[in-house]
């Protein structure tokens, strides 16, 4: 890619915390990604060097906000928007194939074979059928509203990827009472609660002590 966009909203809502070398090092590891279009290698000393910074600053970002991977460190909104980028771009080729987009003259003459009942028909079936293998919409958002706010609840898209890759919708009720429960507990409220990545990633709702004792993990966000 030779551009990407950039939401400075929230990249300074999700960066704030960032000291001045790790905030670079973010944007430099963004850049690498975008510009190869895949998942940043495990080589984590190649990847210092291609970026021009110290090791432990970018192990650092890189635990942060990418989810280590056997194929590279993988970042969700990195991914979707070079899907978007790379089908933009097969659809341009598709039309330069063609001889690029067509005359106005063409379009008229569409436009009137579109009007014929048969084939207004065929496409609406095309179109139900199209709507019925549609993904239904995914329950994380309600997970993520009943966290708690503090500077632990980071890296969204991370939560999202993983709660999808993990098929965590039929559990969703049960998640969410068990997060509902932990933060009345005097862990939680002091302020201990981990990272929601983490508690998606050690599958915390599954452990037998429901309420007041929640192990405090390693911070992943």
């Amino acid at each position: 890619m030779i551009w990407y966009k950039f939401h400075i909203g929230d990249y300074l809502t999700h960066t704030v915390h960032l000291s001045d070398a790790e905030d670079l090092a973010y944007r430099r590891l963004l850049d690498l990604y975008y510009m190869s279009e895949k998942a940043i290698p495990l080589d984590t000393e190649s990847v210092a060097r291609k970026i021009r910074l110290d090791l432990d600053i970018t192990e650092s970002v890189l635990n942060e906000f990418f989810e280590h991977t056997e194929n590279g460190y993988y970042n969700h909104r990195c991914h979707v928007e070079i899907a978007k980028y790379q089908h933009q771009v097969e659809n341009n080729r598709q039309l330069g194939k063609r001889g690029g987009r067509p005359l106005k003259s063409e379009s008229k003459t569409e436009t009137k074979a579109n009007n014929n009942p048969k084939k207004i028909q065929i496409q609406k079936k095309n179109i139900k059928t199209i709507t019925s293998v549609l993904p239904t919409a995914s329950r994380f958002e309600e997970f993520w509203n009943n966290w708690p706010t503090s500077k632990r609840k980071v890296a969204k898209n991370a939560c999202k990827a993983k709660w999808e890759r993990q098929a965590l919708d039929p559990l969703a009720d049960k998640i969410n009472a068990v997060v509902t429960r932990l933060k009345a507990s005097e862990q939680w409220i002091s302020g201990f609660e981990p990272a929601p990545l983490t508690f998606i990633n050690q599958k915390r709702w599954e452990d037998d002590s429901a309420t007041d004792s929640v192990s405090i993990g390693r911070r992943v966000i």
